[in-house]
């Protein structure tokens, strides 16, 4: 979706923080090609930067960084939000007014009213930067399965965080390459949190936050939600119904937008079940995508069209060849940011939903 950034440092002009963070979040473009922000305190030493892609409040309106109440609190965001109407609806009672229809104005609102009690309050996926001024706080916020990403570093009593652990390669001090990421690339084939490319820069954990004292320079990490797990199930028919259930809302949720959004489907169970739960779930013909390959023993269209066709929805697939790859491969270097060996699949079906006229995709991963 969007793309965040954003350094604290009082050591730094003014001037000099803006620079940086315009150079982050040029970085991450290709992830909010929408529209732009930046938020600068001079006397705090705090800039936000901000790329939009827009999916819900497709107004201005949904601008970022977007301010709050006094102006005292600031946000740069990015995610969504699957229960910000049931949220609104709450703040709304306690008093709470909304200039947007956007979820970022609730996560403010959610913060000005409970604080940091706010995060656990959230269902869905996002990583959040927020400045509270009359905290004197910085709060850097993973949901918590981790969906989102946000990389920071602190160091030298300066914090910097990003979308894009490639972003913060940008900061002379953060370019130092953790000699152990391709070890972990050849065992995992990706790097495992708390695994980066850089030495010096780590992924916020899942379900934490990170408050830092722009008094004292020092940050802490607080665990606010984790997931708590049944050892044992013995009522096979319950756990079905559990397991249906949950999938069936989990994709209902994932559906939330107000712009053009479609499904991949590559055939195997994990995506064939999604398009067939949106498909029940989405008032117009849903958009499937599919890749095949000429070479019928490593392609899966017969399995495509067998779903497509329950589907009866708007299904385009595409034919990748051995000259689109070779052609393409300089562009899917150039735009993976950490290592994956599921980045080159996903380049590909990421740019044909492109050309596709889609803002959003769901994704069958497991």
């Amino acid at each position: 979706m969007c793309r965040i950034a954003g350094i604290v440092s009082v050591k730094q002009t003014p001037k000099r923080l803006q620079e940086q963070v315009r150079e982050m979040c040029q970085i991450q473009q290709h992830g909010g090609p929408d529209d732009e922000g930046l938020y600068s305190h001079g006397e705090k030493g705090v800039a936000f930067g901000h790329r939009r892609l827009s999916l819900i409040d497709l107004s201005p309106g949904g601008h970022q960084p977007m301010h709050y109440g006094t102006e005292h609190l600031v946000i740069s965001y990015n995610g969504e939000l699957y229960n910000y109407l049931s949220l609104k609806t709450d703040l709304q009672n306690l008093g709470h007014q909304f200039n947007t229809n956007s979820d970022t104005e609730v996560i403010l609102a959610a913060f000005a009213a409970w604080g940091t009690g706010a995060f656990k309050r959230f269902a869905g996926m996002f990583a959040v930067a927020l400045l509270d001024l009359h905290k004197n706080s910085v709060y850097l916020v993973r949901d918590q399965s981790g969906i989102k990403p946000l990389y920071y570093s602190q160091q030298n009593s300066e914090l910097y965080f990003a979308s894009e652990a490639r972003a913060l390669a940008s900061v002379e001090s953060l370019t130092t390459e953790n000699p152990a990421w391709p070890v972990y690339f050849l065992a995992y084939g990706h790097l495992p949190e708390p695994i980066t490319t850089l030495q010096h820069v780590q992924p916020l954990p899942k379900g934490c936050y990170l408050q830092y004292s722009l008094y004292s320079q020092v940050s802490e990490i607080h665990t606010y939600a984790h997931f708590t797990y049944i050892e044992k199930l013995d009522n096979k028919a319950a756990v079905l119904e559990q397991i249906r259930q949950g999938l069936r809302l989990s994709v209902e949720r994932h559906l939330l937008s107000d712009a053009p959004i479609g499904a991949f489907l590559s055939g195997g169970i994990d995506s064939s079940l999604m398009a067939l739960l949106a498909g029940e779930s989405v008032k117009k013909k849903l958009t499937t995508l599919s890749i095949y390959f000429n070479e019928k023993s490593y392609s899966e269209k017969p399995y495509q069209e067998l779903i497509a066709q329950k589907l009866n929805g708007n299904h385009r697939d595409y034919c990748l060849t051995e000259n689109e790859f070779d052609v393409s491969f300089p562009a899917i270097m150039a735009a993976m940011d950490l290592p994956s060996n599921d980045g080159i699949n996903t380049w590909f079906i990421s740019k044909y939903a492109k050309e596709a006229g889609l803002k959003a995709v769901l994704s069958g991963l497991g």
